[in-house]
C-alpha cells in the first residue's frame, strides 16, 4: 500500500474514532459534521470525501460495533441446538447492544424502514439457523420454515416495543421474547424427545 492510501486509511479511522467518541458523549443529533471535522483535525471537505454524509457515518461505527458485539457476545456462548434457545442468545447480545446505541439504533432502523435495510437481511440469516435447528429434530421443512418465521416475528414484536425507550436490555424484555416464543419451545422439546 503506497503511503498516500496509508493516509486516507488513517484519516478515516481517525474520523470514525472521534466521531464515535463525539456520539457517545453529546448524541448524534447534537453532533455536526463541521463538529467532528473540527475534532478529527481535517477539513469539512475532507469529512465528505470519506463519509457522503453522517448517516453514512453513524452506519458504519453502528456495524463495527454490532459485529464485534456479536463476535464477542454469541461466538463465546456454547452453541444451542434448541432455536428458542438460539433466539434467545442472538437477542440478548443484540438487545443489549441496542441498548447502548439506542439513538444509533432508532437513527439506522428509520433508514432502515424506508431503504430496505440492514436488519431484515441480519434476521435472514438468524431465520436460517432456526430453521435448521426445528428441522434437526425431524420437523418437516416447511413446518420449521414457518415456526421459525414466526419466533422472528416475536423477536420484531419485542423489538419495536422497545425502540422509543431505547430500552431492549429491562429483564422483562427478554422474559417477553420467552413467553411468546414458548410453543415453539414446546414444539421444538415433542420432537427432539422422539
Amino acid at each position: 500500500m503506497n503511503r498516500r492510501s496509508q493516509q486516507k486509511l488513517s484519516t478515516r479511522a481517525n474520523i470514525k474514532r472521534t466521531a464515535r467518541a463525539a456520539f457517545l458523549e453529546r448524541g448524534v443529533e447534537a453532533t455536526t459534521t463541521r463538529e467532528i471535522s473540527r475534532l478529527a483535525g481535517v477539513a469539512v471537505g475532507t469529512f465528505f470525501v470519506h463519509f457522503p454524509d453522517k448517516l453514512d457515518l453513524v452506519k458504519e461505527i453502528f456495524f463495527d460495533e454490532m459485529d464485534s458485539a456479536l463476535s464477542a457476545g454469541v461466538g463465546q456462548q456454547s452453541p444451542t441446538s434448541s432455536p428458542t434457545e438460539y433466539m434467545v442468545q442472538i437477542a440478548q447480545v443484540l438487545f443489549t447492544f441496542y441498548s447502548k446505541y439506542s439513538e444509533f439504533t432508532r437513527m439506522i432502523m428509520l433508514d432502515s424502514v424506508s431503504s430496505g435495510g440492514f436488519h431484515a437481511q441480519q434476521m435472514s440469516s438468524v431465520r436460517d439457523g432456526l430453521a435448521s435447528r426445528f428441522e434437526a429434530v425431524n420437523i418437516d421443512a416447511n413446518t420449521a420454515s414457518i415456526f421459525a418465521e414466526n419466533v422472528i416475528a416475536n423477536y420484531w414484536l419485542v423489538f419495536m416495543e422497545c425502540l422509543p425507550s431505547g430500552k431492549f436490555d429491562a429483564p422483562a424484555t427478554m422474559q417477553r421474547l420467552n413467553n411468546l416464543n414458548l410453543p415453539f419451545k414446546i414444539s421444538y422439546d415433542n420432537a427432539a424427545r422422539k
